[in-house]
C-alpha cells in the first residue's frame, strides 16, 4: 500500500470524513468507523509511518503514546468503560495506528468484528463530541 492509497493518509487530508477527537500537526485520534465497542477509537500519525511504531523516531513515538493517555482518559471519563485497552496497529492497514478500547464489561475477549448493527452517523457524532468535552 502507498501513501496515496492510505485510507488514513486520505482522513488527514479531508478527503475521507472522520468523527475527530483531536487533530493537531503531528496527531490526529478519532472513532473507528467500523468500531466492534461503541467509542473505539483510532490515534494516529499524521505522517505516513508504516509499518512499525517502532521504527518511528523518539520524539514522534513519545508525542503519540502521550496523546494516547489523553484519548483513554477522556474516553474513560466519557463512556465509563470497565476497563480500556489498547492495541498498536499497521498491518492490516500499513499505517500506525493505536487503537483505544472501552471495553463495557469483563469477559474482554469474545467481541464480534463489528457491532452490529453500526452506530448511526449522529451516534457517532455524538459520541465523538462526548470525548472531545473530556480532554483535558
Amino acid at each position: 500500500m502507498t501513501k496515496e492509497d492510505c485510507i488514513f493518509c486520505k482522513i488527514v487530508k479531508g478527503e475521507i470524513p472522520a468523527n475527530k477527537i483531536y487533530e493537531d500537526k503531528e496527531v490526529i485520534a478519532f472513532l473507528d468507523a467500523f468500531p466492534f465497542l461503541r467509542g473505539q477509537t483510532l490515534v494516529i500519525p499524521k505522517k505516513h509511518i508504516a509499518p512499525w511504531l517502532f521504527d518511528v523516531e523518539d520524539k514522534t513515538y513519545t508525542k503519540l503514546m502521550l496523546y494516547v493517555k489523553k484519548v483513554v482518559r477522556a474516553v474513560e471519563k466519557a463512556m465509563k468503560p470497565f476497563k480500556t485497552g489498547i492495541i498498536v496497529e499497521g498491518i492490516e492497514l500499513e499505517h500506525v495506528h493505536i487503537k483505544v478500547f472501552p471495553f463495557p464489561e469483563t469477559g474482554l475477549l469474545g467481541y464480534p468484528k463489528k457491532l452490529d448493527p453500526l452506530p448511526s452517523k449522529e451516534e457517532m457524532h455524538e459520541i465523538a463530541e462526548k470525548i472531545k468535552r473530556e480532554l483535558s
